[in-house]
């Protein structure tokens, strides 16, 4: 489904819930997602078996992929991309149990930029503009404006560098064992 121009939208047609949510024009919605109370910005793509609680404010041309979760309190900017399985917490247990109050909730703010790998774990910190989180990360203090993180904990793997592409793109990954690489033979009834 696709967005023609900004609404406030409610939709249960059995492929989406969408309850009260602002939606800036050109945003498209996959299938079975769960919308409440949020606000997505213009030119945004939201992934199949995404929920969106209330309270997430979502800026322009982002991309959430299918199966992530982004809970009440996180505010994400423009140009972003949520990776698929991506799972945003905003209670920390500090008392040893979940918080009885909505009170004791953290918030988590996602500068301009940043790209989040798949099944990453965002827990209540500030990310900074242009930042990557690595896929599987699990993040538990600030990281700084184009830093690239990763590990579990997520730590820095590479500080912002006067505009570096970010070092796994600078080598090509090492082939698989037994993979066909460029020009090697095809394989044939089981045999190279």
């Amino acid at each position: 489904m696709i967005v023609d121009h900004d609404q406030l939208l409610s939709i249960e047609d059995g492929q989406r819930t969408v309850r009260e949510v602002q939606v800036g024009a050109g945003t498209r919605l996959g299938r079975f997602v769960n919308l409440y109370g949020c606000s997505l910005g213009k030119n945004c793509e939201v992934g199949p078996f995404v929920e969106i609680t209330k309270g997430v404010a979502i800026g322009d041309r982002c991309r959430i992929a299918a199966l992530s979760f982004i809970c009440d309190g996180v505010t994400i900017g423009d140009d972003c991309t949520i990776g698929a399985g991506v799972m945003f917490i905003n209670d920390t247990f500090s008392g040893g149990r979940p918080a009885i109050s909505r009170d004791l909730w953290e918030e988590t703010h996602i500068e301009d930029g940043v790209r989040i790998g798949a099944n990453a774990t965002i827990l209540p910190v500030r990310i900074g503009r242009g930042a990557l989180i690595q896929a599987g990360s699990v993040v538990t203090a600030d990281v700084p404006a184009g830093a690239v993180v990763g590990g579990n904990p997520a730590q820095v793997v590479d500080a912002a560098g006067g505009g570096k592409t970010w070092r796994w793109a600078q080598r090509p990954p090492a082939p698989l064992p037994g993979s066909i690489r460029p020009g090697s033979p095809t394989r044939r009834r089981g045999r190279w």
